[in-house]
Formats: structure tokens, sequence, C-alpha cells
């Protein structure tokens, strides 16, 4: 029994993270929609991995030296003070900011979350 138990336990915990692996962990209260707290924690969480990575002095600062080819072009845009350094704070403002954009576009019913539907369409009506 208790080797079913276990068993059991690590499949959902592999099918936890292949959904985490792919993304699919936005809609944390599993109500069917994104909000827009949901999808800034989500977009953090994703740049979070990057960050630490480029972070290779573990001081809390990316310097756009340390970045390059097409990730250049995107560290640039979070770099809010335009400073050539990027920390953490930006890269949270930069995420809102995008998360802000999309709702503006996406949200037809303007309640600040993106129903299944709303995320499918291509262009706002």
């Amino acid at each position: 029994m208790r080797k079913k138990i276990a068993l059991v336990l690590m499949v959902s915990g592999l099918c936890g993270l292949n959904a985490f692996a792919k993304g699919n962990v936005t809609d944390t209260n599993g109500d069917g929609v994104f909000s827009r707290d949901e999808m800034i924690a989500a977009g953090v969480q994703r740049y979070e991995k990057k960050f630490s990575k480029a972070d290779v002095n573990a001081d809390g600062k990316v310097t756009l030296d340390e970045i390059s080819g097409k990730k250049l072009s995107v560290a640039k845009s979070a770099d809010q003070n335009k400073d050539d350094v990027i920390t953490r704070e930006e890269v949270k403002e930069h995420v809102t900011k995008s998360i802000d954009k999309r709702l503006a576009k996406k949200d037809i019913n303007k309640d600040g979350m993106l129903s299944k539907e709303e995320r499918k369409q291509k262009k706002a009506l």
C-alpha cells in the first residue's frame, strides 16, 4: 500500500513539474482565468531563473555587458533607468508593463483578467 501511495505521489510530482516546465502554472487559483497578479508573478518567476543565471557574481544586478544576442534587446528594454545595469526591481517593473500592455490589448471585457477565450484572441475587437 505504501509503495502505491509513494508511486502516485511521485507521478503527481512529475506531472506538476512537467506543467511547470511548460509554463502552465499561471492560473494559480485554478479559476480558469489569468489575473493580472497571476500573470505578473508567472512572468517574474520565468525571468528570475534567467536573471540568476546571468548574475554571475550574485550581487542582485546584471550588467548589459553580461548579456549578448537576442537577450540584449530584452535586457535593454528592462533597464528602466538606462544605466546599463538591471536589478530585480527593474525586471518586475518590465514584466508589469508588459502584462499591462497585454491586458490592454486582449482583455475584451476590461475586468483585469484574461479568460481562455480572451487569451486565444489574436487581436482585441
